[in-house]
């Protein structure tokens, strides 16, 4: 079992209230605001986060550079995957 698998395990064993604030917690690490996919659509609504809430749904469309891998989330996590905000979360694009 990889990290994100054991994050994943770790996490479906706490409450909601736990699981929101780890969520709140990491998505204040949340570097994709400083992405050259990151666009003003997506910031205009407050979209973030997107390894973990998936893919934009309307906003972004093309992949134009992605920083996911020096995201520090990337490590906490144990992501090994890119351009969420185009290809959807860890667990989707692992076909979890």
């Amino acid at each position: 079992m990889d990290k994100f698998e054991q994050m994943m395990q770790m996490m479906s064993q706490m409450t909601e209230e736990e699981r929101m604030k780890a969520m709140e917690a990491n998505k204040a690490l949340c570097t994709c605001p400083g992405c050259p996919t990151y666009n003003e659509c997506a910031q205009k609504k407050g979209e973030l986060f997107y390894c973990a809430m998936g893919a934009s749904p309307t906003c972004i469309t093309e992949e134009l550079g992605c920083i996911c891998p020096a995201c520090p989330i990337t490590e906490k996590m144990g992501l090994t995957h890119e351009y969420f905000c185009v290809k959807g979360t860890e667990r989707e694009q692992r076909g979890m």
